[in-house]
């Protein structure tokens, strides 16, 4: 990582007090003044992408992470963010690849295999989508999102019983009698 100056720190700083408190127009200012210095600079990349997320420039925000990824490729937060991006944008087949590399890195992250799973289904991969949810309810038997869709992908492989034993434990189903019903 490249060394900064004292001043740059503390605009950096700024720039992140400004980002927490939402004024994200202002962030991205002294972002853009600090990468004018050192146009390089992960974090600076990064935070400003996460600024452009916020205010809905979601393609100056890829550019941002993807930068930041060709300066820093292992960067964690910045796999993460591009593909909860694209994942929030409903483009699957570009967040699958992204977040399959986040999760050989970390592998315990519980909301990143959700919307695996949920890109797997989207994007009809059904045995792939049977084999990894299978595995991480090994990890996580209690996530409802997981069971959800390994239910749905189950329906999909004809897999019926089975399927609507995971849906049911993933969000109750209405059973009915003959004179009432009851939601599980």
């Amino acid at each position: 990582m490249q060394k900064i100056d004292k001043d740059t720190e503390k605009k950096f700083l700024e720039a992140e007090s400004y980002r927490a408190n939402k004024n994200f127009e202002k962030a991205i200012s002294i972002f853009k003044t600090i990468l004018n210095q050192f146009p390089q600079l992960p974090p600076a990349l990064h935070n400003m992408a996460l600024c452009y997320t916020e205010i809905n420039n979601l393609e100056e925000a890829e550019k941002l992470y993807l930068k930041c990824l060709n300066v820093e490729p292992v960067s964690p937060l910045s796999i993460k963010n591009l593909a909860k991006l694209y994942y929030n944008t409903r483009q699957f087949k570009k967040a699958l690849p992204i977040l399959r590399k986040y999760l050989l890195m970390k592998d315990d992250q519980e909301d990143v295999v959700e919307i695996t799973a949920q890109c797997l289904y989207e994007l009809n991969l059904t045995k792939e989508a049977d084999s990894f949810c299978s595995q991480e309810l090994k990890k996580f038997p209690k996530n409802k999102n997981l069971k959800h869709y390994y239910g749905k992908n189950l329906l999909k492989l004809n897999k019926h019983s089975e399927g609507l034993k995971y849906l049911n434990e993933s969000s109750g189903m209405i059973e009915f009698g003959e004179k009432d019903f009851k939601v599980v």
